[in-house]
């Protein structure tokens, strides 16, 4: 596959869910079997009141899209695959005026399950905010919606009546 493939791919799954819209993620890359994603600087994700960057749930999320995107660029053809499991180490609080990156890579396909290691970072990859491993199930063949499968390839899809 492409990169032109790879980004298509990729920036279609994420357009195509409404809270990775609100939250303003984007692609920043997308190469075979890695992805990295950001989260720009939004005031509305900023606490006074917790003095911290942003809600842990924020953080979960961009962790999941990018490790999920990761997939995306590790299989030769879509594939919803849910998460299975996530596992976040936070190793420091992220800056209030710089965006936040993840960068996501799937090491290892099985029959069953994807697997993936993310780092989210700000300034430096060097410094992360927090290290990641998830897992993600590979549904059965034939299983993933046609619709849905064809709009994240950027294929037309006629609709059965």
């Amino acid at each position: 596959m492409t990169p032109d493939l790879y980004t298509g791919r990729c920036t279609r799954f994420l357009n195509a869910q409404p809270h990775m819209r609100k939250l303003g993620i984007q692609l920043v890359k997308a190469a075979p079997r890695e992805a990295v994603l950001v989260l720009p600087v939004q005031p509305q994700l900023v606490s006074d009141v917790l003095d911290t960057y942003l809600h842990g749930g924020v953080l979960t999320t961009l962790v999941d899209a990018a490790s999920s995107v990761s997939t995306l660029c590790a299989l030769d053809e879509f594939e919803l695959c849910p998460t299975l499991d996530l596992r976040i180490d936070h190793m420091r609080t992220p800056v209030q005026s710089q965006p936040l990156y993840v960068q996501a890579e799937c090491y290892r396909i099985t029959r069953s399950v994807l697997f993936t290691r993310a780092s989210v970072y700000q300034a430096s990859p060097e410094k992360p905010v927090a290290n990641a491993v998830a897992t993600f199930m590979r549904p059965e063949p034939g299983s993933t919606d046609t619709a849905f499968r064809a709009m994240i390839e950027g294929q037309e899809h006629e609709a059965t009546a």
